[in-house]
């Protein structure tokens, strides 16, 4: 019994001890919990709303996104990390250019829609104006000719009964015009898309069209705009449509490449563009005889593009070709352009332009359609020779306060008058030189009101003189009022 009462005695007590050691332990465990839920206290109380700020929720803002330049020079946005199941928020939309500051165009930073798991900018712009409208003297080639809602200074008559009619007014809302944008960031640069419409279809009525319409990733385009010939930034300030006579503001489909001069600099400012336009031929010709364009004008230009000035050197070269029955001439037409705009003190600024070469009727804002890029050399000889052209536009822009500003405008074109006696059109005057100014007042503390004086003069060569008469002009007074908007996203 004694040898039995031993091992229980012993089993006993390791019972015991186990049991004390279970308490000791479920004590500590018990001790842990405690201090597990002080801690979690503790920190909702002091780190909760940084918590919740890191902890983004899939309804929340978007997660951010750091920038890093393209081979282009525009910035792209690059995730911080991946959230696949979520939309990126991206930088601010780019610009797009368009008829109204174009630098305000996509200036802010919403959210962006998400299409496909991309983030795209889109936007609209656009303005309602109304332009009432007086010209003193004649404006318009034939008696029947509606009044010109643009100031062209081509179409001022120099004799016959077309300069007799004086003193119309009429009402116009042919500079309203609406443009839409979208853009997307892409591993090459910002993938842009842009249209314009407008209602100057017409120069006598209200017409619409598609003014300007392309597409842009990274330094590539495409698409209907100006000519690449022009520098969009010596484009002044002007109260009427037409702006002056010899800027080339005309617009054809092109397409082009803009080349950074020196990638590795820390800001960008000097380029090249090289591109190629549907620039067709605008001739006079003998009858049975047409024009064909055997390539499009080729376009090269140098551009220097600091924070204060954006300056172009440009050239471009042309062939043009005319077939008819026994007849197969072909002529080359080239120009250079050199124009820029440049700060000058507060918010003025100044903007000049010069032009010069050979089949530009085409080219030059107040020649276009007047069959001036080339001509017979006489009524005798149908030998085709291309048409020199010289111009020139300068214009300055004061701001009185920061409601009220004006612009002061001035353009010259003159031609080579060798072609003369193959007058377009027939029977009012060979087109020689013009002459183009303009004065305005801008008041836009709520809506923008405008009063503007415009001035312009013809000379037509002296063996196309009309009812002898080789010189003609014009006076016309312009009231505006005008209500712009936007969105974008």
């Amino acid at each position: 019994m004694a040898l039995f009462a031993i091992p229980a005695q012993a089993e006993e007590i390791s019972d015991r001890a186990m049991q004390d050691e279970i308490r000791v332990l479920r004590q500590m465990v018990m001790e842990l919990q405690k201090r597990i839920q002080h801690l979690e206290v503790d920190r909702a109380k002091t780190g909760g709303a940084e918590a919740s700020a890191t902890m983004t929720p899939a309804t929340s803002e978007p997660a951010k996104k750091a920038t890093a330049k393209t081979s282009t020079g525009s910035k792209e946005t690059v995730p911080a990390r991946p959230f696949p199941d979520r939309v990126q928020k991206t930088a601010k939309a780019t610009p797009m250019p368009g008829n109204e500051k174009p630098g305000d165009i996509g200036a802010k930073s919403p959210a962006p829609l998400d299409i496909g798991g991309h983030g795209v900018r889109v936007g609209i712009a656009g303005a309602i104006q109304a332009d009432v409208i007086h010209d003193f003297n004649a404006l318009g080639l034939k008696p029947g000719d509606g009044q010109a809602r643009e100031f062209i200074t081509a179409y001022i008559p120099v004799g016959g009964p077309a300069a007799d009619i004086n003193n119309r007014t009429t009402f116009s809302p042919n500079q309203s015009y609406l443009t839409g944008w979208a853009e997307t960031d892409t591993p090459w640069g910002p993938l842009k898309v842009y249209a314009n419409v407008n209602l100057m279809g017409s120069t006598t009525e209200p017409e619409f069209q598609i003014y300007k319409a392309y597409g842009q990733w990274g330094w590539l385009k495409a698409g209907l705009d100006y000519t690449l010939w022009i520098n969009q930034a010596a484009i002044p300030s002007t109260l009427d449509f037409e702006g002056p006579n010899a800027a080339p503001e005309n617009r054809f489909t092109q397409a082009s490449l803009k080349i950074p001069l020196r990638p590795g600099a820390e800001k960008r400012e000097l380029f090249f563009t090289v591109g190629a336009e549907d620039a067709q031929a605008d001739m006079t010709l003998p009858a049975g005889v047409n024009a064909v364009n055997q390539f499009p004008a080729v376009i090269g230009k140098f551009s220097y593009e600091p924070d204060w000035a954006h300056m172009e050197l440009a050239g471009l070269y042309r062939r043009l070709k005319a077939e008819g029955a026994g007849y197969d001439q072909s002529i080359d037409g080239w120009g250079v352009a050199f124009s820029g705009s440049i700060d000058t003190w507060g918010n003025d600024n100044f903007i000049w332009g010069l032009e010069y070469g050979d089949a530009l009727g085409a080219y030059i804002q107040d020649t276009v359609g007047l069959g001036l890029d080339a001509a017979p050399v006489s009524a005798t000889n149908s030998t085709l020779r291309a048409i020199s052209a010289f111009g020139a536009w300068g214009a300055y822009q004061h701001w009185w306060s920061k409601s009220l500003r004006s612009s002061a405008t001035y353009g010259f074109v003159r031609l080579d008058s060798d072609f003369d006696l193959c007058p377009n059109p027939a029977g009012t005057g060979t087109y020689k030189q013009t002459q183009y100014a303009s004065m305005n007042l801008v008041w836009s503390p709520c809506l923008p009101l405008t009063w503007g004086y415009m001035f312009g003069h013809r000379t037509v060569t002296n063996s196309t003189a009309v009812d002898g008469s080789t010189t003609g002009q014009n006076h016309r007074v312009q009231f505006t009022m005008r209500w712009n908007f936007d969105w974008e996203r």
